[in-house]
């Protein structure tokens, strides 16, 4: 007889990437895919039918300027939200002036660009680490 395996298969944590420049979602995809799946969308309001759609995303990233609704309005509107208003947000900017605003609209982090890959990877494992831990 063959033994078995029957550990439970590693559940890799969906992270959500709002952002309308495909070099960053692609960036971003290729920095992180160790450490999760990237899901990426071009715009706020597809980020928001993303999140209503059923799927459990970990954490999000949102980009500051996003075609429609802004960065700042789109983390209101998850906020406000009962399915994702405890999901950890990052938002990444090259207006580094908005990081207070984006904490006030209820960003969990902020990434001011250019960013290295090491400060997105850590900015992520800290808003992944609180679920690790709460698992």
């Amino acid at each position: 007889m063959e033994p078995h395996n029957f550990a439970a298969p590693a559940i890799r944590k969906q992270l959500l990437v709002a952002d309308d420049d495909e070099s960053v979602c692609a960036l971003l995809g290729a920095a992180l895919h160790t450490q999760c799946d990237v899901v990426a969308v071009c715009d706020a309001e597809t980020a928001l039918d993303r999140l209503s759609s059923g799927v459990r995303f970990d954490a999000i990233v949102s980009d500051f300027m996003l075609p429609g609704i802004s960065g700042l309005e789109f983390v209101s509107r998850v906020r406000e939200g009962e399915t994702a208003a405890r999901i950890p947000i990052l938002m990444i900017s090259g207006h580094g002036y908005i990081g207070s605003a984006a904490h006030a609209a209820g960003a969990d982090a902020f990434l001011d660009k250019p960013f290295t890959i090491a400060q997105l990877r850590s900015a992520i494992d800290s808003l992944l680490e609180p679920r690790r831990q709460a698992a």
